[in-house]
């Protein structure tokens, strides 16, 4: 466990794998953890091809939980990955990001797009999007939870979470980012389960860059086109073989 410091809020990392590999950043989604990739195979699966970062976001896992709004910028969780790579001294990686975290790499295309060779986007899209629904599932997390599909291990964090810090983490609409994600100058996977209720719009936003590539993953929702990590695996592998050679 290892932790860097920004803007007084103490950011939790994890370091796991190949540390001669190329480095990939993995940034789990809302309610998530750093644990989601150990839980779900993804740790054990790419250790050996890669140097892993794991990283806690601001309001989750182990990194601190503000309860002030002005804290969740997209600038500030931005730029924590930005402080853990630096506290790595790594100059440039490959950055994997689901749901919120394929949110947080708009901000990283657009301050920091010198410091990555790619982005796998996971169950994401750059339109803009009323956040109402997720306020109100933070609100009713007791009942929320046991109707969704997930591990129980996922149910326990899920649960285990700081209310007041989503809440605070939780924007009432995030804006386009199409502008953004249509300039990318690094190649960009963009992945999304079939049954995803964004799936349309996730394929859609594909088309915005010729750097873009998309892949389905089948039969999977919003939920488990994380936990399908046999099927997602190997699209990684792919993706990343593919830029490194």
């Amino acid at each position: 466990m290892a932790y860097i410091v920004n803007d007084g809020i103490k950011i939790n990392y994890e370091i796991e794998g190949n540390r001669d590999g190329d480095c990939l950043v993995l940034q789990h989604g809302f309610f998530g953890s750093i644990e989601d990739w150990y839980d779900y195979g993804y740790v054990d699966s790419l250790k050996s091809n890669y140097n892993l970062i794991l990283i806690d976001a601001r309001g989750h896992g182990q990194s601190d939980k503000p309860h002030n709004f002005n804290q969740y910028s997209l600038y500030l969780r931005s730029q924590d990955i930005i402080k853990v790579l630096d506290a790595q001294q790594i100059q440039k990686c490959h950055y994997l990001g689901y749901s919120m975290g394929g949110w947080i790499s708009f901000g990283l295309m657009k301050w920091f797009k010198q410091r990555f060779h790619s982005f796998i986007l996971d169950a994401i899209h750059p339109y803009e999007n009323d956040m109402l629904p997720l306020r109100d599932s933070v609100r009713t997390l007791e009942r929320w939870v046991p109707q969704h599909n997930i591990s129980e291990e996922s149910k326990k964090r899920f649960l285990a979470n700081d209310k007041e810090a989503l809440l605070a983490a939780i924007e009432e609409a995030r804006i386009d980012q199409t502008e953004i994600f249509g300039t990318i100058s690094q190649p960009c996977l963009l992945m999304d389960g079939d049954n995803d209720p964004i799936y349309e719009k996730v394929k859609e936003s594909s088309k915005l860059s010729s750097l873009i590539e998309f892949v389905t993953i089948p039969e999977a929702d919003h939920w488990s086109s994380l936990y399908k990590s046999d099927q997602v695996v190997p699209f990684i592998k792919q993706f990343i073989h593919k830029i490194s050679g």
